[in-house]
């Protein structure tokens, strides 16, 4: 196998329900490249493969939830940021922004009565288990103890979002 035809399989694969792709040092492993610049050249292999790509519609993204690269299919190559997976719930969309929002200010982990505070709602139960269903969050029932799932990260480009905010909270 050559180095295009590991990279596509390894960003391609499905390793379980919430994640795909492979992270930077399961790629270079594959690639058995062991050499001083390994990130130069890990570098230089996405840029590549991605230019490559791009004009079939093909991205290759960072997901910063689980540090894994994956590959990408945009007709459009549109904002994904402006789909609604939600379908017309826009309490979901803002119960899981606040759930993301406490998460990564909290090494990951939140607190459903935190989640209710920062939402300004008394009852998000059913918002995050519908949220849970869809596969973005794991509800520990013993605890009140909410993380998210690397799914989101393959679903919305963070990068993206975190600039809007950031141009949001300017204004």
């Amino acid at each position: 196998m050559n180095e295009i035809s590991v990279l596509m399989y390894l960003l391609s694969r499905k390793k379980s329900l919430y994640q795909i792709g492979a992270t930077k040092e399961e790629i270079l492993e594959q690639l058995n490249a062991s050499y001083k610049n390994k990130s130069i050249y890990f570098q230089n292999l996405i840029t590549g493969l991605s230019t490559y790509l791009e004009p079939l519609g093909f991205q290759i993204r960072f997901n910063p939830l689980d540090s894994h690269w994956f590959l990408n299919y945009d007709p459009e190559i549109s904002e994904l940021i402006s789909a609604n997976p939600f379908e017309g719930k826009p309490s979901l969309a803002a119960t899981l922004l606040c759930t993301l929002t406490l998460c990564l200010k909290n090494s990951g982990v939140s607190s459903i009565h935190e989640i209710s505070k920062l939402r300004r709602k008394k009852d998000v139960n059913e918002d995050l288990k519908a949220l849970e269903k869809k596969g973005y969050l794991l509800i520990d029932k013993n605890s009140g103890h909410v993380s998210l799932t690397p799914l989101i990260g393959y679903q919305l480009d963070m990068h993206k979002v975190f600039v809007k905010l950031a141009l949001k909270l300017k204004e």
